[in-house]
């Protein structure tokens, strides 16, 4: 068979060498300990990916129902990731080693309007507290401390400023305000550490998931499908599309490669930069 060329895309005035490792069942990922850690939604949950796209290891999760976010936590939880069980009802804490060390959870009695009811994602705030997007039976934030006691919650099911659709991944940007992807909303709201509303990046479709560039650059993917990059006033700096029908997750390696957790086809796409 003659070797096809390789795809080139560009964010702004980035460009990027595109690759591609068939992976069934991806859902999210994180990068932490030298390597990308990818949730699944079938058994083993979790693969270990080095850079180049060798898997290295592969790990079950025997207490999750189904897997759907994941996140690298920094700060004093450095070295953690959160993988969120969607059905589970619950976030767990992964240590380095990858073995659950704690849990936020509901004791499987999920419940409208508080923690949890078919959780998203998690992310830690500079001051240590975690925030997890409850976002498909809730259309609500709720906010922990360091010590996981519940604070409060934010949010509620419409589409003025400050409500939900499905809060579906969130994080902090550069200028410490809570990123939240608003998902049949078609925007990503933006909030101080209360929960207090900012503003609002619009002209997306069904956004699905977020990462900060090195440079403090938001990237967006969405159900277009495509990839976008915001700078810190939310303007447009770059746009291309994604290879399959969801970019359900996404995460950036310290190089600058951006590895995005493909569904339809299932797969692991890696954007590499290039010079030139």
């Amino acid at each position: 068979m003659t070797p096809r060329p390789p795809a080139f895309v560009a964010l702004g005035a980035r460009r990027y060498r595109v690759a591609h490792v068939p992976l069934e069942g991806v859902t999210d990922l994180a990068i932490t300990g030298g390597r990308i850690v990818v949730l699944r939604r079938r058994i083993p949950e979790l693969v270990e990916l080095a850079f180049d796209g060798t898997i290295l290891a592969e790990r079950d999760l025997p207490d999750f129902v189904c897997g759907h976010g994941m996140r690298a936590l920094g700060g004093a939880a450095a070295g953690v990731l959160a993988a969120t069980d969607m059905d589970g009802h619950k976030i767990a804490l992964l240590g380095p080693d990858l073995h659950t060390r704690e849990q936020l959870h509901c004791d499987a009695r999920p419940g409208l309007g508080r923690p949890f009811n078919h959780p998203c994602d998690c992310a830690e705030g500079p001051d240590g507290r975690l925030y997890v997007a409850d976002g498909y039976g809730n259309s609500a934030v709720h906010v922990f401390a360091p010590d996981r006691t519940h604070l409060a919650s934010f949010g509620q099911p419409g589409h003025g400023a400050g409500d939900f659709s499905t809060p579906h991944s969130l994080l902090f940007d550069g200028q410490g305000r809570l990123c939240v992807a608003d998902r049949e909303n078609n925007r990503v709201q933006r909030f101080d550490a209360e929960g207090r509303y900012i503003d609002e990046i619009g002209g997306l479709h069904k956004p699905m998931a977020l990462a900060l560039m090195p440079d403090g650059t938001l990237l967006v993917t969405d159900q277009t499908p495509r990839l976008s990059a915001y700078d810190a006033a939310g303007r447009l700096t770059g746009r291309c599309r994604t290879f399959s029908t969801y970019g359900h997750g996404l995460a950036v390696c310290e190089d600058g490669t951006v590895v995005i957790a493909e569904m339809a086809p299932d797969r692991v796409t890696f954007l590499r930069p290039v010079a030139g």
